[in-house]
């Protein structure tokens, strides 16, 4: 199967040293124009090393057309991962570099890097046999805590089955490397992430796992099972996770962390860096659905496997009966013609259900979502709407929070779901 997923992306293989045969886990970082990279090489040597030998693939991209100082600031980074490799190499953790520069303008991006540089990891575990290596992701401005290299093997070691996993991550909330407005606008922006992830699952989608790109990893035998990395700008890591997360074997690793960048940046349409650089350059504030988007998919999610049995005419009244902005969505989207495609073509309301979800997957509920921000309920203030999830839920008292406090809940409250999974 792998050789065929290489002979498909007509992939040639870009480092000329030959993997160790006890290689386990390569860790991908993508590096454009990035000023910090030594700090984040730094992090990942100070980890404590796992029973296998490590490599670190830095993939050193611009697109066509980029100046003087990106060209210059490219082969500083390139050459900064060789010092990385002279000063923390050893026999069993290597630093490599590789060059993507010029790549087309129509291309070039995060999701383009992470694939050459998660490619080129797939290609040197496979060609040692290690079909249970794992790939993991991360960021040229990230850091991560010293057994996080450990922990990533320890998880494939007591879970071989595992496809995928995301691992905590929590941004910096204070410091003196940004403005207090930056460190104020991270701890809003996660809060929005954490909101969104708690109130699917609390509405009972099965998909709801963060999808973060400096904090996920998977097993190489997945990666090429279902296609290798996309060539988004932006969203990468959640279109990638997604081909991956209705299959199962999806895990939440919570016994390490990394620590992302909360700097502003307009490299992507959306996303961290994005929604920063609106708040610090545009004073956008950070908004988020409304809680009533959620609830409203609560019924439809409860009473799934009832479609089963129904016929259109059936299916068309429940779907009436809805709250009109979910409503209105599911006849946009010719749900029940959907919904009779699935019917036709399972057996039990077991795989129905399951079928189900294939189609009303975490795209179509980001669809859902904007739909109903766009026409009915607009975007809402964050802290407003995290505080009203938690008094739906009765679980906290949480008038007095203010932004930082909340997210510390959020955290907390997710940290103890992954403990009690494990």
């Amino acid at each position: 199967m792998w050789v065929n997923y290489f002979a498909k992306k007509n992939f040639s293989p870009k480092i000329d040293v030959n993997p160790s045969v006890n290689l386990g886990l390569c860790v991908v970082i993508p590096c454009f124009n990035e000023p910090n990279l030594i700090k984040s090489l730094e992090s990942i040597a100070k980890c404590n090393l796992p029973a296998c030998d490590v490599e670190v693939i830095v993939v050193v991209n611009f697109p066509e057309g980029s100046g003087q100082e990106v060209l210059e600031n490219s082969n500083k980074s390139f050459n900064v991962v060789l010092e990385a490799n002279h000063l923390w190499g050893s026999g069993r953790l290597r630093f490599h570099a590789v060059k993507a520069f010029n790549l087309p303008c129509k291309q070039a991006g995060v999701g383009y890097a992470r694939q050459i540089g998660m490619d080129e990891a797939a290609f040197r575990l496979l060609t040692v046999g290690a079909k249970q290596g794992i790939i993991a992701c991360f960021d040229a401005d990230s850091q991560c805590m010293p057994n996080y290299l450990a922990e990533l093997y320890e998880l494939w070691m007591k879970q071989p089955k595992t496809h995928a996993c995301s691992v905590r991550y929590e941004h910096p909330l204070t410091g003196d490397e940004f403005p207090a407005e930056v460190y104020n606008g991270i701890a809003a922006y996660e809060l929005h992430l954490r909101y969104y992830n708690q109130a699917s699952r609390f509405i009972g989608f099965p998909f709801a796992y963060h999808t973060v790109g400096s904090s996920m990893a998977c097993s190489v035998e997945a990666y090429v099972k279902f296609g290798g990395m996309n060539r988004h700008q932006a969203g990468e890591d959640f279109y990638f996770l997604q081909k991956i997360i209705p299959h199962g074997y999806f895990r939440e690793l919570d016994t390490t962390c990394v620590y992302p960048s909360p700097r502003p940046s307009n490299r992507v349409p959306f996303g961290t860096g994005r929604a920063m650089s609106k708040l610090v350059y545009s004073q956008e504030p950070i908004s988020t659905y409304r809680l009533e988007s959620f609830l409203n998919l609560e019924p439809l999610f409860q009473n799934v496997n009832n479609f089963y049995e129904h016929s259109n005419a059936q299916t068309k009244r429940v779907i009436e009966s809805l709250a009109q902005p979910l409503s209105d969505f599911l006849f946009q989207v010719d749900a029940i013609k959907a919904i009779e495609n699935v019917r036709t073509n399972v057996s039990s309301p077991k795989t129905f259900k399951k079928r189900f979800f294939l189609w009303f997957d975490a795209f179509m509920l980001l669809k859902y979502m904007n739909f109903a921000a766009e026409k009915y309920y607009g975007r809402q203030p964050v802290e407003e709407q995290a505080i009203n999830l938690l008094t739906f839920m009765g679980k906290y008292q949480t008038d007095k929070l203010n932004t930082k406090e909340l997210l510390l809940l959020y955290r907390e409250m997710e940290r103890l779901e992954w403990s009690i999974k494990l």
